[in-house]
């Protein structure tokens, strides 16, 4: 059945394809493609919509915790962190766990604890983070962002937004950083805390298991937003399109169509 499914979908990604118009059709609300060599525009479509970006944010936490702090450094788990809701890497109250491997779980299980606990560690809470991103994503050029927690979960009292024009812009200095780059593209890890008990963290990231094309990124989900990603394609080693897609509803299928357009757009 799982490889009925598979064939299915490499079908419904090359009908959804014409290469000779350049038109392709998939269910998001907004999606952009961008060749990574010359920076232009492949696909566009409600590039600069605001939608909530969902947990796509945690790529912004894990640029200004690259960048703020070491990653051999102990981290003391806060309550707050710990009792967050879902997605969660089970941390533990008190316990301490070395900061890449809350980075792992940030970007790879998409953790709400570790992105808290990694955003206390760098301001002193989550509200000082929170200016941090919103004054890096000014400075990468994110003119239609607004971030208001670590996580991308959703907020009641401030809006919280961005466009995929942005969430593009965001994942091309994310690849600047070798260790999202190493993160986004492995599977499964184990982290272990202080307390010697060991977490298993498995990639939200579908695409990693999908063959020949590498595709890596940050998934991404709540009610409001449907299902977000934000990442970047390679073939033959290389990086060859940055692509960002917000509130689908057929996600796979529709990075499959991406994938597939931008990737033979960019040979051109």
């Amino acid at each position: 059945m799982a490889a009925i499914s598979a064939l299915l979908l490499i079908a419904a990604a090359s009908n959804a394809v014409s290469k000779g118009s350049g038109s392709i059709y998939i269910s998001a609300k907004s999606a952009i493609i961008i060749d990574a060599r010359t920076k232009k525009i492949l696909y566009a479509k409600n590039t600069n919509l605001r939608i909530p970006p969902a947990s796509t944010a945690k790529v912004m936490t894990a640029l200004l915790v690259l960048e703020k702090i070491n990653l051999d450094k102990m981290i003391t788990v806060s309550k707050k962190a710990a009792d967050v809701e879902p997605s969660k890497a089970g941390l533990k109250r008190g316990v301490q766990y070395r900061a890449g491997d809350l980075l792992a779980a940030c970007l790879m299980a998409s953790s709400n604890d570790a992105s808290i606990a990694l955003a206390e560690e760098v301001a002193g809470s989550e509200s000082e983070f929170v200016k941090l991103m919103n004054e890096k994503a000014e400075k990468s050029g994110m003119k239609n962002t607004c971030f208001v927690n670590a996580t991308g979960l959703p907020s009641k009292k401030i809006k919280q937004y961005s466009t995929v024009f942005d969430l593009a812009q965001m994942m091309r200095h994310a690849l600047s950083e070798p260790k999202i780059v190493e993160l986004m593209n492995t599977k499964e890890k184990v982290i272990t805390g202080a307390n010697g008990k060991k977490i298993r963290l498995r990639n939200h990231n579908k695409m990693l298991w999908k063959k020949p094309k590498a595709v890596i990124g940050k998934t991404g989900y709540t009610m409001k937003s449907r299902h977000c990603f934000t990442g970047a394609a390679f073939s033959g080693g290389r990086r060859k399109i940055i692509f960002a897609v917000l509130s689908s509803r057929k996600l796979w299928q529709d990075l499959s169509i991406l994938v597939n357009y931008g990737l033979y757009k960019s040979k051109r």
